[in-house]
């Protein structure tokens, strides 16, 4: 009887020990707040900056990554907010929008809308985040606001 309640307590210490070394990473994008410079061509390397640009509207084209894998952002004229599903061992993001419309939007913020749905990948290098979308053919550039 001692044995077996040795071998469990072995066991347990063990799972509990493989379980934690296996956590997923900290969430790098918590608590963090980013505006879209422009977007990208990965291929030629051409960006077309957003408009309105970031001196014409302060709040244009922000979005803030929230705990438990929320976000909320804006666009050129309305507000978005949704979840994120994120895996920095493969550097694929998926945005999931719970909320948005593209009412009264400018062009940009239309295509800033349907790139946002279909993000897949990213890339984050200290204030810069990369959202890529089109099979990685283009992306978002984004930079740091958080201090």
């Amino acid at each position: 009887m001692g044995k077996n309640i040795l071998s469990i307590t072995i066991l347990l210490f063990l799972a509990s020990s493989f379980i934690s070394c296996n956590k997923e990473e900290k969430d790098l994008l918590v608590n963090t707040k980013w505006r879209l410079v422009g977007f990208v061509e990965v291929e030629i390397g051409n960006m077309k900056e957003s408009e309105p640009t970031s001196t014409e509207c302060e709040s244009c084209y922000t979005i803030t990554f929230k705990k438990y894998q929320k976000w909320e952002g804006i666009t050129s004229t309305n507000e978005l907010e949704g979840k994120y599903k994120i895996n920095y061992n493969t550097n694929k993001i998926n945005i999931f929008m719970r909320s948005g419309t593209a009412v009264d939007e400018f062009p940009d913020g239309k295509i800033y809308i349907k790139s946002l749905e279909e993000v897949d990948f990213f890339s984050i290098q200290e204030n810069e985040l990369k959202l890529y979308y089109n099979n990685k053919q283009n992306y978002l550039l984004f930079k740091s606001m958080s201090s």
